[in-house]
């Protein structure tokens, strides 16, 4: 004779039939390996692409980094110039140069 199905075991039933479809949907949805290797190969090939791209723009703001280094050497230079020609001029003016 059997014994009449608990409450609980409906539930079992039940949770086992969810995890059941639930481990079918995730089989049907597997990638292979040949598939996950390809997509991680385009992966790593967009990071080269952007490391690339990357060092190119810091190349060039490298160069104009330098370029404007230069640019305020002279103009520097400039401004120690304009001061020593001002400070002949105020010697002049006040009488001290003499």
């Amino acid at each position: 004779m059997t014994q009449p199905r608990e409450p609980d075991d409906r539930g079992l039933d039940r949770t086992l039939r969810a995890f059941n479809r639930r481990i079918s949907r995730l089989e049907d949805t597997q990638v292979t390996w040949g598939e996950l290797n390809d997509s991680f190969d385009r992966v790593y090939e967009e990071i080269d692409d952007l490391q690339a791209e990357m060092n190119e723009r810091f190349d060039r703001l490298e160069g104009r980094f330098d370029r404007l280094e230069g640019r305020f050497d002279r103009l520097e230079g400039r401004f120690a110039e304009l001061e020593r020609k001002f400070d002949i001029v105020m010697r002049h003016i006040t009488g001290q140069g003499n």
